[in-house]
């Protein structure tokens, strides 16, 4: 027998839980809402969470412009940036000793060491290069922009000789950004180097700077673009294409071409780039993820 063309079993099923649902009123539903809204709550979460992270960088370091990503805290990196130039009948080598190490995750301290070797027409000269020292401070981290803005100070020593460097001492502040586009990374940086007379007779000069950088991450191979300018007495050009490698955690290799464009720049040059991290505290685990950061998309 059935009821409106149901059968009667099914119309009696319908009616009970109709009459059920009037019953447990308005509670039963703010329950359901409640169970409903929790259940959807961990997915809202995670994505909160995940926006909340910072952006990671693409590479460790660039060629030419300044990285705007900062060192972790108690996070050390070293780099050695062995470069080769050719500038008409002067040559020169340097290996350059790169020391970063974060004390907070916003704030960092480096200091480079360069050991310069040239040769010209007046022979071959050896020694050490302009000392740098510099801080860095993470201004804007924001993962979900792909934004990563820091500003700093850097200070230059005098170098050894006219031969291996300018004299007297600078201050350079500068500013760098990254800002992530899809699947690329553009980097730009800019800075003022104020040099201090080296003599009464000397004045002091201003000469800004500027670096622009695509960096296309692929896995662990990343191509980069980058053009360097300086504005002195005339205008300066440098142009580095290269790649960067991550062959293993912490560790990342490059290789770029450097071609002058304009200006008092090398005809041509190439520099390496070696780069490792050390975490000065946490366990194992931590170094893995600390170091994996150089593979973000």
């Amino acid at each position: 027998m059935s009821v409106h063309g149901q059968p009667a079993g099914r119309a009696r099923r319908a009616q009970a839980a109709r009459s059920a649902a009037r019953r447990a009123g308005p509670g039963a539903s703010l329950i359901s809402l409640l169970v409903a809204s929790t259940a959807a709550a961990p997915p809202e979460q995670e994505q909160a969470e995940a926006a909340d992270e910072p952006a990671k960088p693409p590479v460790e370091e660039l060629f030419l412009g300044e990285a705007a990503f900062p060192q972790e805290a108690l996070e050390l990196q070293i780099t050695s940036a062995p470069t080769w130039e050719h500038d008409g009948r002067r040559v020169g080598f340097s290996v350059p000793l790169l020391l970063e190490l974060g004390i907070t995750d916003r704030l960092q301290l480096g200091g480079e060491l360069p050991l310069e070797l040239a040769r010209g027409d007046s022979g071959v000269v050896a020694g050490l290069g302009a000392v740098e020292v510099e801080a860095l401070y993470n201004v804007v981290n924001d993962r979900w922009l792909g934004l990563v803005v820091s500003a700093g100070l850097g200070a230059e020593l005098p170098a050894g000789s006219r031969e291996l460097g300018a004299p007297g001492y600078a201050l350079e502040p500068f500013v760098s950004l990254d800002k992530a586009i899809g699947g690329v990374h553009v980097g730009i940086s800019a800075s003022a180097e104020i040099r201090l007379p080296a003599a009464r007779r000397d004045e002091t000069e201003l000469s800004p700077g500027a670096a622009l950088g695509v960096i296309l991450p692929l896995g662990d191979v990343v191509p980069t673009v980058e053009l360097a300018a300086e504005l002195e007495d005339t205008l300066s050009l440098l142009l580095a294409p290269g790649v960067l490698w991550h062959p293993a955690s912490g560790l990342e290799l490059g290789a770029a071409l450097e071609i002058g464009l304009a200006g008092e720049t090398p005809d041509a040059g190439l520099m390496l780039l070696v780069t490792t991290e050390i975490e000065l505290a946490g366990d194992g685990d931590d170094h893995v993820k600390h170091a994996s950061r150089s593979r973000a998309p």
